[in-house]
C-alpha cells in the first residue's frame, strides 16, 4: 500500500514537472522556429507561438522581402500532423518543408494577407482564409526546368484534400489601369484531389475604378461536382506543353444569379440567371441542359450606346426585347451518338429559333479525344452528321425588321421586302455548286421573307457526313445540298 502510494506521488510529481516545463519548451521551440524562418533573410516574423499539446503554431506579422512582397497579419495552424522532434528543432511546414512532403492539419487560419508585385504594381489582398481538415498526401516533388512551378502546383492540387475552405473579402488591384476586382466570399466544401463537391462565390465585382460601380457584377455563383482531375494530371506531366490537350472538365451543375454592373446598365440589359446541369446515367449516358432565363434589353434614354439602341428598337415598334435560351443534349457511348435534342432561342411575341442535331458513329477514338480535350483527335475520329434541323418561326420580328429597314432607307415597305427576297433568290455562295436543288432552297427562303410563317431547313444526308468530308465540302464547286441532304419547307 505504501509502495503504491509512493508510486502515485512520484507519478504526480513527474507529471507536474513536465507540465511546468511545457511553457519553457514551447518558448524554446518558438525561438528556434523564428530563428529558422529568418535564417536566410528572405522572411521576417514579429512573433512565434507554439502549443505542444494542440500541435498549434501561430505566426504574427509574417512578411517576405523577396521579389514578390507577401505579408500575413496572422497565420495559425492547429492539429498539425508534424513530427514533434522536428517542431522543437525549428523545422515547420514553413521552415524546412520540402516539395513532396505530406502535411495535415485540423485547421489553418490566415488574416490580413497582402501579395504585391513591386514591378507591375498589382496587389492581391484578402481579409481571411480559413481551411478545415487539410490533408496533403505524399507526391512526386522532383521537377526541374522552366515549367517546374506549373508541375509542382498541379501535383500539390492533385494530392490535396480539404474539408472546407472559406476566403473572405478578396481584392485584386491593378495599378496600371487603376481598377480592381472584388469577391466578397468564396466557400469550397469537400475538395478531394481535383474534385469539388460544392463551391459558392458571393459578391463578384469586376473592373471597378476609384470607388465607382464595377463594370460587371454577379451576386451569386454556385458550382457543384466540378472535377478537374484530368487537367491536373496533364499539367503535372513533364511532357505537357502550352497548347497541348489538358483533359476534359466535368461539371454537375452551376447557377449564376444577380447580374448587374455599369456595363449592363449602360445598355439597359437585365438577366435573371444562367444555369447548367449534367446528369450521368450509368457509365455510358450523360444528359445535360443549359438555360439563360429572363434576358431583357430595355435601352435607357441616356448615353450614346443606350440612345442608339433605343432608336433602333423604336424603328421596329419596340421598347424592349425579351428572350430565353434553353438547350439540352446527350452523349450516349453505348449507341455512339451525340445529340442536341433542342436548342431554342425564344423571344415572346417576336419569334423562335430552334436547332436540333444528331451525330452518329462516335467511336473509341472520339470518346478518348473528348476526354483528353484533344480536338485534333476528334477530327480524326469516325463521328459524322446524321441529321439536323433548323426552325425559324416568325411571330413579328421579320415584319418589324423590314419596317426598320424601310424607315432607314426611306423606301416603301413593299419595295424593301421585294428587294430583299430578290437578293435571296440571286444569292450565289462562293465556291458552292448552284444546282436546281440549291435554287429551290433559296426560293423557299425568299418566300419566307415575302410571307413570314415558319421556315424549316433539314439536313438528312444519305450517309453520315464525317470530318473526312470537310475537305470536299470546302473545295470549289462543292454540292452542299446533295451531300448534306438539305431541304427547306415553309408553313404558316
Amino acid at each position: 500500500m505504501r509502495k503504491s502510494l509512493a508510486a502515485i506521488i512520484v507519478g504526480v510529481v513527474v507529471v507536474a514537472a513536465v507540465l511546468a516545463a511545457v511553457p519553457a519548451v514551447e518558448r524554446h521551440a518558438a525561438l528556434e522556429i523564428k530563428r529558422e524562418i529568418e535564417r536566410r533573410g528572405a522572411v521576417k516574423v514579429d512573433a512565434v507561438e507554439v502549443g505542444l499539446f494542440g500541435r498549434r503554431l501561430k505566426l504574427s506579422n509574417l512578411r517576405t522581402v523577396a521579389a514578390a512582397e507577401i505579408s500575413i497579419g496572422r497565420l495559425e495552424a492547429s492539429g498539425l500532423a508534424w513530427p514533434l522532434a522536428e517542431l522543437l528543432r525549428g523545422r515547420t511546414p514553413l521552415a524546412g518543408f520540402r516539395w513532396g512532403d505530406p502535411l495535415s492539419a485540423d485547421r489553418i487560419e490566415l488574416e490580413n494577407v497582402q501579395v504585391v508585385d513591386p514591378v507591375g504594381g498589382s496587389r492581391l489582398g484578402l481579409d481571411a482564409l480559413l481551411v478545415d481538415r487539410l490533408d496533403l498526401s505524399r507526391y512526386d516533388g522532383e521537377a526541374e526546368g522552366p515549367d517546374r512551378a506549373r508541375m509542382l502546383a498541379a501535383r500539390v492540387l492533385a494530392a490535396l484534400s480539404v474539408g472546407r475552405l472559406e476566403q473572405r473579402s478578396t481584392v485584386f488591384t491593378f495599378s496600371q489601369d487603376n481598377r480592381r476586382d472584388d469577391i466578397a466570399s468564396i466557400v469550397v466544401e469537400r475538395y478531394e484531389h481535383g474534385r469539388i463537391a460544392s463551391m459558392t462565390l458571393d459578391g463578384l465585382t469586376v473592373m471597378a475604378r476609384n470607388g465607382q460601380p464595377g463594370l460587371v457584377s454577379l451576386a451569386d455563383i454556385k458550382v457543384a461536382g466540378l472535377d478537374i482531375g484530368r487537367v491536373l494530371a496533364a499539367l503535372s506531366s513533364e511532357v505537357w506543353f502550352p497548347g497541348a490537350p489538358v483533359g476534359r472538365v466535368h461539371l454537375d451543375n452551376f447557377i449564376i444569379t444577380g447580374f448587374g454592373g455599369e456595363l449592363l446598365k449602360r445598355y439597359g440589359i437585365s438577366l435573371a440567371g444562367i444555369d447548367f446541369a449534367a446528369v450521368q446515367e450509368g457509365d455510358k449516358l450523360l444528359r445535360s441542359r443549359a438555360r439563360v432565363e429572363g434576358f431583357v434589353l430595355a435601352p435607357p434614354l441616356r448615353g450614346l450606346e443606350g440612345l442608339a439602341l433605343r432608336l433602333a428598337l423604336q424603328s421596329m415598334g419596340l421598347k424592349e426585347i425579351k428572350a430565353d435560351f434553353d438547350c439540352s443534349g446527350s452523349e450516349d457511348r453505348a449507341k455512339g451518338e451525340v445529340v442536341v435534342q433542342r436548342c431554342a432561342l425564344v423571344g415572346p411575341g417576336l419569334g423562335e429559333i430552334d436547332l436540333s442535331v444528331r451525330m452518329v458513329g462516335a467511336d473509341a477514338d472520339y470518346w478518348q479525344a473528348l476526354d483528353d480535350g484533344d480536338m485534333v483527335g476528334v477530327f480524326s475520329s469516325g463521328i459524322g452528321l446524321a441529321a439536323a434541323r433548323l426552325v425559324l418561326a416568325d411571330k413579328s420580328l421579320l415584319e418589324r425588321g423590314l419596317r426598320a429597314m424601310a424607315t432607314t432607307t426611306g423606301q416603301p415597305l413593299t419595295a424593301v421586302r421585294a428587294n430583299l427576297a430578290r437578293e435571296v433568290r440571286r444569292y450565289q455562295p462562293t465556291g458552292v455548286l448552284i444546282s436546281q436543288a440549291m435554287t429551290q432552297l433559296l426560293d423557299t427562303v425568299a418566300r419566307f421573307v415575302e410571307q413570314g410563317g415558319t421556315l424549316t431547313i433539314d439536313a438528312k444526308p444519305e450517309q453520315p457526313v464525317g470530318f473526312d468530308r470537310l475537305e470536299y465540302l470546302t473545295s470549289p464547286g462543292a454540292d452542299l445540298v446533295s451531300v448534306l441532304g438539305l431541304t427547306a419547307t415553309l408553313s404558316k
